[in-house]
């Protein structure tokens, strides 16, 4: 979906980008903007198959009924017959994985779906599933659709973030998990609005991930300190087969790279689309912030479009001799830099980039709201506070009906009390602006837009699942 703003007066060069756009790149951005308002409905949704549970005092040994659940491990190890376009629904509580060494493997997942009819994995409605661990999608896992669970570490808290040199463990007395959603497997999969926090590692999205998207999750707080440098991209991502999709995902207080789509010379980088994800407030003394796509290899079929970017910079290329094709429009860049280095053919428009120290735009705000592609009535909201007002109005009538109830969450407190909670009635909301280091004194701030009436775990209904 494209970004709406109620204060940009410029327009997308739609007519020049007509003649310059690759074919590639024209499809692969309308079918998917057009598929992303239609919810889709039957067996790819979840909403003709079998339902299963789990809890966390549920035992292998049980049925797999909402009376006789499930433990977690057996469940998402596949030890259970759950068929293509079945719902396995986690009950609320924390699911505290046993191992708790730096090496621990974590939750596997080995799931499997059918093309059109995936396995889905999300909480009971209205319920808040925490898992404390690492997860890791196995090789044979595919067609699945994991919804809105929280990835988390407890023994972050304490943690001082020290590692020895190259990350490989903890520098001292101390272990805990490394954590992190480790993506090996999962081919035709989706990963919908997570929450990944405080941990070493954030998402892993590897190679054999063929055509998977993570869409809408909000990853802070990952990384360690080593003495050769800072560890821990919020995504670390490679791809050679099909497209794999990075949208309108949240990143913010992350110790190294933002987005790390890198590869040595052995390893290719190529078949992105990243778009509509914003990132602010990185931890800069390991100057890493960056969204990198590029590596050893020459890249190609590259998408950079939608992004918003605050004190982070975005670089296409790395040291490979040379890279094919990118389409880079229509990104924000504030207090930070666009660099696009060796491309052979670059489509490049609508960019907005705001270097440190620059001038700010004479008007008050620029606000960008992004439907979610999965739930009605949630989105993604950034706003550009350039006159540093408390609050800031916003225009939600694109995203929500009147009467319907709403909440809006700040990104930096997501499971906090809403700022905003009501029924909406069509006219601007204001949206107070969150001042410190990590908003730059209030000009920037990212927010989530809730379907219910004021929490977030209100907002898994399963109201339009893919």
């Amino acid at each position: 979906m494209i970004p709406l703003s109620n204060q940009i007066d410029e327009s997308p060069a739609a007519a020049a980008l007509g003649h310059r756009i690759l074919a590639w790149a024209v499809l692969s951005l309308v079918a998917f903007r057009a598929g992303a308002v239609e919810p889709i409905a039957g067996a790819e949704s979840g909403e003709s198959g079998a339902c299963f549970y789990v809890a966390v005092e549920g035992r292998a040994g049980n049925v797999g009924t909402g009376d006789s659940p499930w433990d977690i491990e057996s469940a998402l190890e596949g030890r259970h017959a759950i068929a293509p376009g079945s719902t396995l629904y986690l009950k609320g509580g924390t699911y505290r994985h046993a191992d708790r060494r730096w090496e621990s493997p974590g939750f596997a997942v080995a799931l499997a779906g059918a093309p059109g009819r995936p396995i889905h994995i999300r909480p009971v409605p209205g319920h808040r599933v925490t898992l404390d661990g690492k997860v890791e999608v196995k090789s044979s896992a595919r067609h699945l659709r994991v919804w809105e669970l929280e990835i988390t570490v407890s023994e972050t808290a304490t943690w001082n973030r020290r590692v020895t040199a190259g990350g490989l463990k903890v520098d001292g007395p101390a272990d805990l998990p490394q954590g992190g959603l480790n993506i090996l497997g999962g081919a035709d999969s989706k990963f919908i609005h997570l929450v990944i926090h405080d941990m070493n590692s954030g998402i892993g999205f590897w190679r054999p991930a063929v055509d998977a998207e993570i869409h809408g999750c909000l990853i802070h707080g990952v990384g360690s300190i080593g003495p050769d440098r800072y560890h821990g991209p919020g995504i670390y991502t490679q791809n050679e087969t099909g497209t794999k999709a990075l949208t309108d995902n949240i990143l913010f207080g992350n110790y190294s790279t933002t987005i790390q789509a890198y590869g040595s010379s052995r390893a290719p980088v190529s078949g992105f689309r990243i778009e509509g994800n914003i990132a602010f407030a990185p931890v800069k003394e390991g100057d890493r912030q960056r969204v990198l796509i590029g590596g050893g290899q020459p890249s190609r079929r590259i998408i950079a479009a939608d992004n918003i970017l605050y004190e982070v910079p975005l670089e296409l290329g790395y040291n490979a001799p040379h890279n094919e094709d990118a389409v880079v429009t229509g990104n924000w860049v504030v207090d930070a830099g666009l660099s696009i280095n060796r491309f052979k053919e670059v489509t490049e428009s609508g960019n907005k980039v705001i270097p440190r120290g620059s001038p700010r735009p004479d008007r008050p705000a620029d606000i960008i709201l992004r439907p979610s592609h999965y739930v009605p009535g949630r989105g993604n909201l950034a706003i550009f506070n350039w006159a540093r007002r408390s609050h800031v109005d916003v225009d939600l009538t694109t995203l929500l009906e009147s009467g319907q109830f709403f909440s809006i969450v700040s990104a930096l407190d997501f499971y906090g009390k809403p700022l905003v909670a009501g029924r909406f009635d069509g006219r601007p909301v204001p949206v107070p602006m969150p001042k410190g280091l990590r908003t730059g004194n209030g000009e920037f701030c990212a927010f989530i837009v809730l379907p219910g009436d004021g929490c977030p775990m209100e907002a898994t209904e399963k109201r339009s699942p893919w």
